[in-house]
């Protein structure tokens, strides 16, 4: 069985952002499309609370990208 680290930092945060950007969504947009509040996701991408590793499984599907591509840059 394999185990995978996961470390979720600030990094991931601007990913977030940065891929939201990137395919032209609002934060209302996002956060309505993968089920997050609106408050959360702005404290998420604003850097002052780190995703929770479902929160990040659901922004990653939303954004159209891999978990791994939001934490390791892929």
């Amino acid at each position: 069985m394999n185990y995978y680290l996961i470390i979720i930092d600030e990094t991931v945060c601007r990913r977030i952002a940065y891929y939201r950007n990137k395919r032209n969504l609002t934060r209302e947009d996002l956060a309505f499309n993968v089920g997050v509040s609106l408050k959360r996701l702005i404290s998420i991408e604003d850097e002052s609370r780190i995703p929770r590793i479902n929160e990040l499984a659901q922004l990653a599907a939303g954004l159209g990208v891999s978990i791994g591509e939001l934490v390791n840059n892929e």
